[in-house]
């Protein structure tokens, strides 16, 4: 990578963000492809977001990835909203158009493009999605333009109920919402064919979302969480016969997409998935755990 007085800025802003895989995923892109751009990670403390953003936009910054705790946050920082950030509540990647910036989120096209690939078309399936939070949001936002079945189950049935009530008058998908209690669980997964992680249980903090006994061979069990690459929910459905997919494809898609639409160009995926994997396994060899972005 060589820099000059006219290289192009682009970065991440979040606390912590020491441990992000975004800039060696960026970087690797912007190398292969050639461009006059570098890709860093900005450090910023809780109560100095507006300072930093309006930083960003005097340094002519041309684009930057939000992530903890700023995606909700920063969009009263912003000028404008793309609508499915708007719809979802939160961003994680913003354009500087002339010195305009726009919010935009690119975390439920990345988890839609990681399922795809996984398991093809969604439309018709019945899928679970556990947690209420941006990451569910975003994700039942893209799930809800299908013509499937979506339950949303949370610790929080109030919190889910909202979500669903969000998305239900415009969606082609069923959409209902849940508790988690075992009652509920077993009302819902067994006859599930997804079922979806969108809470940090098993990397934060310990354990499993879900009654590991409903798991079968039939499920396609997506789990979120790219740290550590196969937590205890993985684990459990791997045992089971199940079909898995933990969060790294998502990581990378989403960071595509926020490539896109800053370059107008479609980047090296390939490139960019070698990278954000070798990132994990620096991070794992010198036994520290990088952020989930």
């Amino acid at each position: 990578m060589r820099i000059s007085g006219s290289t192009a800025l682009y970065g991440i802003i979040g606390y912590p963000v020491e441990h992000s895989l975004s800039p060696a995923i960026h970087n690797a892109a912007i190398n292969e492809l050639s461009l006059d751009a570098v890709y860093v990670a900005f450090s910023v403390k809780p109560d100095g977001l507006a300072k930093a953003v309006d930083g960003l936009r005097v340094m002519g910054v041309r684009g930057f990835n939000v992530t903890m705790p700023f995606k909700a946050e920063v969009m009263v920082h912003l000028d404008a909203l793309d609508d499915e950030a708007a719809a979802v509540k939160a961003v994680n990647t913003v354009v500087n158009d002339d010195g305009k910036l726009i919010g935009y989120n690119t975390d439920g096209v990345g988890a839609l493009e990681a399922l795809r690939r996984a398991v093809g078309e969604v439309s018709g399936l019945d899928i679970v999605v556990v947690g209420a939070g941006g990451a569910a949001r975003a994700l039942v936002s893209r799930l809800s333009g299908f013509q499937c079945d979506i339950t949303v189950l949370s610790r929080d049935p109030g919190k889910a109920k909202l979500l669903v009530e969000n998305f239900k008058g415009r969606a082609n998908a069923n959409i209902a919402y849940g508790d988690l209690s075992l009652q509920t669980q077993r009302k819902v997964i067994p006859r599930a064919r997804l079922i979806i992680n969108a809470t940090p249980v098993g990397m934060t903090v310990p354990g499993c979302p879900i009654d590991p006994g409903l798991i079968h061979s039939g499920h396609v069990v997506f789990d979120m969480i790219y740290w550590p690459p196969e937590t205890q929910l993985l684990r459990e459905a791997r045992l089971k016969g199940a079909s898995t997919l933990n969060g790294l494809s998502m990581l990378v898609h989403q960071a595509a997409h926020s490539f896109n639409l800053w370059f107008k160009m479609a980047p090296p995926v390939e490139v960019m998935f070698r990278a954000a994997w070798e990132g994990l396994l620096k991070w794992g060899e010198a036994g520290r755990q990088p952020s989930q972005r």
